[in-house]
């Protein structure tokens, strides 16, 4: 395929993609695999910045282009212009080049729009990004996400931490080996890197970088895991030779922080979904840890006798509203009416986790949310046995999380 056709094919991805999230709801890693996965490495990485470019950006993109619209678009024709509205505004693409290969791109995926398409962003081109946004548009919130937030930790605190989720993360590695040691090996590889500053086994990549051709990582010296996951691994105090249960396993970075951590206890990670699995799988498989073992099943029905474990750590399900940095199309998965939904699935989960811990045991509750439904408001039937509890907020270098550790 010549050059141009490659780019038109491109942006024709990213389109689909961005439909898919935005109309149906449906994750941007499973579309990506979809519908990228047999694209060149430069394409698909040409996609991938897209599409996440555009979900960061979204609502002053919208803003932006409704400027030039008498009505709102379907959903196919606004997934095209947000597109070429984002090589326009923040990428390096020649303004004329953008427009070009994305009416291209429009005549495939929206044929009927593509002369509504080529007026909208010529004139876009030729103007000044709006100057007037809404809070919520310009920190690039849904509006019942930056009221919502905004009513629990007020604006100014909401205003610092949103305003990383538009920035691309670095990528955060946990090793199983000293930290500092494996930074000074990626050092006189000539690749940045620094030790974190959040946990132990933390180190932070500054270059970019295929993380499978970092040194080590078919040994399993490293593992991708966010500092802030880190810190809630390290937070569940460690146990010598008994049974450390991980729920809600996949993609299983946690389970084998845990079993690097505990090389004498026996942690057994338990995930329900079988798409999830093989991941899971490779994961552990790439470890080569022997103090590891995977067990399917459901975190609220769990095939183990009561008071078995010495350990458990509960990597619940959420809305996944503090990682928005890494994973923006959360933002456009989840509302506000599914909160307690999710509140009443993870006390569920809980008070199974609590059932098969033993006395003196100890049991983290985690999640990839700030929200307060996901975390004081789920551990507070339970207070009596909450040890600690910590709320994680974003930053630049890493993600937000709440965790909770109990005592049985």
């Amino acid at each position: 395929m010549r050059k141009e056709g490659e780019s038109v094919r491109s942006r024709i991805v990213a389109a689909r993609i961005l439909q898919g999230v935005l109309q149906q709801r449906k994750k941007a890693r499973q579309l990506l695999e979809i519908h990228a996965s047999k694209l060149e490495p430069r394409t698909r990485a040409w996609v991938h910045e897209a599409v996440y470019g555009v979900l960061r950006h979204f609502f002053s993109l919208e803003v932006d282009i409704s400027r030039f619209l008498r009505s709102k678009p379907e959903p196919a024709v606004l997934s095209v212009l947000l597109l070429g509205g984002y090589q326009i505004r923040h990428m390096k693409t020649a303004p004329h080049a953008a427009v070009a290969e994305t009416v291209e791109a429009a005549k495939n995926v929206c044929p009927r729009a593509s002369g509504l398409v080529n007026a909208v962003l010529r004139r876009l081109a030729e103007s000044s990004p709006p100057s007037r946004l809404k809070p919520h548009q310009r920190l690039e919130l849904p509006q019942w996400l930056y009221r919502h937030w905004r009513d629990a930790f007020g604006r100014e605190l909401v205003c610092q931490f949103a305003s990383f989720f538009c920035r691309k993360p670095v990528l955060c590695l946990a090793a199983t080996t000293p930290a500092e040691n494996y930074v000074a090996r990626l050092r006189d590889l000539g690749i940045s890197a620094s030790v974190g500053s959040h946990a132990p086994s933390a180190i932070l990549v500054h270059d970019p970088v295929d993380v499978t051709s970092l040194p080590g990582y078919s040994e399993g010296q490293i593992l991708v895991m966010d500092q802030a996951g880190q810190m809630a691994v390290h937070a569940l105090p460690e146990s010598r030779s008994g049974i450390v249960l991980d729920l809600c396993a996949a993609p299983g970075g946690k389970g084998c922080l845990l079993a690097s951590r505990m090389p004498d206890a026996r942690v057994v990670s338990v995930e329900l979904s079988s798409s999830r699995i093989p991941r899971l799988r490779e994961n552990m498989r790439r470890m080569s840890q022997g103090n590891h073992v995977l067990v399917q099943a459901d975190a609220r029905c769990l095939p183990f006798p009561a008071a078995c474990a010495e350990r458990v750590l509960l990597d619940a399900p959420c809305s996944a509203s503090g990682i928005l940095r890494r994973h923006p199309d959360a933002k456009f998965l989840h509302g506000p009416e599914e909160l307690p939904v999710f509140r009443d699935l993870q006390q569920e989960m809980l008070r199974e986790g609590l059932r098969v811990l033993g006395t003196g045991g100890y049991l983290l509750y985690v999640v990839c949310s700030i929200h307060p439904e996901e975390n004081e408001q789920v551990i507070e039937p339970f207070l009596e046995q909450v040890v600690e509890q910590r709320r994680i907020f974003p930053s630049l270098t890493h993600d937000g999380f709440f965790y909770a550790l109990l005592r049985a």
